[in-house]
């Protein structure tokens, strides 16, 4: 699905929603906490809703969660959660092992039928079979025992009635990055098969050149936009815009950054269908093993 902005935009208009988000976020998220709790984070620059609705169309919600019961295991602060909410489940749990993160659910699901619960989640306390789809996103890859891993790829079947879906950074061979353990998807396919569930589909989040443009660390931008940081300031853009680039360093969060941003992002996006990563967010589906149709 290729995303491209209206050429009409008003951008005075983007950059206050944006700004809202920031104050809903700052809200939930206490000032000393240094963790990005949003798995799937109001957006805050073009480039976020851009990479927040192809995540969301790749889940295809609509599908697998409407009339029926749904559970998040490691639901964070609960943006999923909320997305998932839209498509009116039959039933809609929350698990997370942190209080805080169940805390910042509460809060930001006040308005929704769920129901949150602080739970280890190598230890469920639901019935076989209780769901019809259990999501797990961005779980495994901090999970990095093989021990442990098997007793959560346990737990997940267990409690999945049908369908389960696994959102986890993967690569072609598995590695450590970034304190995460990417997994190859064979690695993902052949748990899971152990478990009678097997692999319907696989798809890539396919943002290559749209990360690398705007948020990528290796970005060349950042080292271009030093030597030219004095005329940026000039124009607009913060005093942080004078530091030389570091390995975290993001484009500025400026009014103009945002309007360049929204410029040329419908031309970034296009870029995104011929460069293809073989790594990233990966979004799997699994299906059950039945009695007469198997594999």
């Amino acid at each position: 699905m290729k995303f491209t902005l209206p050429r009409n935009i008003d951008t005075k208009r983007l950059l206050s929603f944006l700004d809202r988000a920031k104050q809903q976020q700052a809200k939930l998220q206490a000032p000393d906490d240094r963790r990005e709790v949003l798995q799937l984070p109001e957006p805050r620059t073009p480039f976020d809703i851009y990479r927040k609705q192809k995540l969301i169309n790749l889940l295809n919600l609509r599908q697998l969660a409407e009339g029926r019961s749904v559970l998040e295991i490691g639901c964070d602060i609960g943006d999923l959660l909320k997305e998932i909410a839209k498509y009116n489940p039959k039933e809609l749990y929350g698990v997370d092992r942190s209080p805080k993160m169940v805390a910042y659910a509460r809060a930001f699901l006040k308005e929704e039928k769920v129901d949150l619960q602080v739970v280890n989640p190598f230890r469920l306390p639901f019935p076989e079979k209780s769901f019809d789809l259990v999501v797990v996103m961005d779980e495994f890859q901090h999970v990095f025992s093989d021990k442990d891993a098997e007793k959560l790829f346990y737990e997940v079947c267990r409690v999945a009635r049908q369908w389960v879906i696994l959102v986890e950074e993967t690569a072609p061979e598995q590695k450590t990055v970034d304190k995460m353990l990417l997994r190859t998807v064979k690695k993902y396919k052949d748990e899971m098969k152990k478990k009678r569930f097997h692999l319907r589909s696989t798809s890539f989040l396919d943002i290559a050149a749209t990360s690398y443009i705007y948020t990528s660390r290796r970005n060349p931008w950042h080292w271009v936009r030093w030597v030219f940081s004095p005329l940026l300031y000039l124009i607009g853009f913060p005093s942080s815009v004078m530091k030389m680039p570091t390995s975290e360093e993001k484009i500025p969060d400026s009014e103009l950054a945002m309007k360049l941003q929204a410029f040329t992002l419908p031309f970034a996006t296009s870029l995104d269908g011929i460069f293809r990563k073989v790594e990233g967010t990966t979004v799997m589906r699994f299906e059950r093993e039945q009695l007469f149709r198997r594999g």
